[in-house]
């Protein structure tokens, strides 16, 4: 009798622990988010004062991204202070390659136009990188809606003899690869890819998927595997840690492969989705 009523509040005692552990830190959340949002007011009225304060301006962009925040009237607002000559200065290029995404952008049209300028000030790769991602992204809106329109923009992108047109054309064709299961070329393209989109992460998890369906070397395999890592350091996102868990198995990495087919099951069962939970529970026999 005794003995049971020990268990008893040992298990009371526990809940209580659990309870008091989640309010302490539902309250070092709140007060995390609380910090941010003053640091964030502050910015906003250093930055409403004086507009044209570059490193004040960059610590803002960075704050909106952080929070998940749209910064294109702080862009707009910004520029609006600064010369089209000023955009070769090292401050504005920083703002223009971490901030700036709209292909219609004065700022990335200016970029367009002067690629050797800015070349000749920073380096050939980070100036096509940033190009090449901003025409996949505004192509991207139309390949799936509108292949008209996508077509006619890739051909214009062709003719304006844009250095990286092959580029940008093997984002999108190297989808057409898998569709047609052409594991070799497939398997050039993406190392391709890699080489010049090398913190896409929404290309490498399609890429990694890709090779999963259509791909069976296991040195070339390995090779993807290597890069799907990137798509998994946020420990959030299912899909792509699915994906690597089963490529790391393929390739033999069973350590690797059951600690992530581990984290995929924690995910599923918390997210509460019957199709991931299914997918988990699935890999967890694949990887044992």
């Amino acid at each position: 009798m005794l003995y049971k009523q020990k268990i008893k509040i040992d298990d009371t005692m526990l809940k209580i622990i659990l309870v008091v552990g989640m309010l302490l830190f539902n309250l070092v959340e709140v007060e995390a988010h609380e910090k941010e949002m003053v640091a964030l007011d502050e910015l906003v009225r250093k930055f409403e004062a004086n507009p044209a304060d570059a490193q004040n301006t960059i610590q803002l962009l960075k704050e909106l991204k952080n929070q998940g925040k749209p910064n294109s009237d702080v862009v707009e607002r910004y520029f609006k202070t600064q010369s089209e000559t000023d955009y070769l200065k090292e401050y504005n290029w920083s703002i223009i390659r971490d901030f700036v995404d709209d292909v219609d952008a004065p700022q990335i049209k200016y970029l367009f136009k002067n690629q050797l300028k800015f070349i000749q000030s920073y380096s050939k790769d980070d100036v096509f990188q940033k190009l090449d991602n901003v025409l996949v992204g505004h192509l991207e809106r139309f390949y799936d809606k509108d292949k008209i329109q996508y077509r006619n923009y890739l051909e214009s992108l062709k003719k304006s003899g844009y250095e990286h047109y092959d580029v940008v054309a093997d984002y999108f064709y190297i989808r057409e690869l898998r569709s047609e299961r052409k594991s070799e070329d497939y398997f050039y393209k993406a190392r391709k890819l890699f080489r010049y989109f090398p913190e896409n992460r929404k290309m490498i998890k399609e890429i990694t998927d890709g090779a999963l369906e259509i791909m069976n070397d296991v040195s070339r395999l390995k090779v993807i595997q290597l890069w799907a890592g990137k798509t998994v350091e946020s420990a959030k996102d299912f899909d792509a840690i699915y994906n690597y868990a089963l490529i790391s198995q393929k390739c033999g990495f069973k350590d690797v492969a059951e600690k992530y087919a581990r984290l995929a099951n924690a995910i599923a069962e918390k997210s509460k989705n019957q199709n991931f939970q299914e997918k988990a529970r699935k890999l967890m026999q694949v990887v044992r």
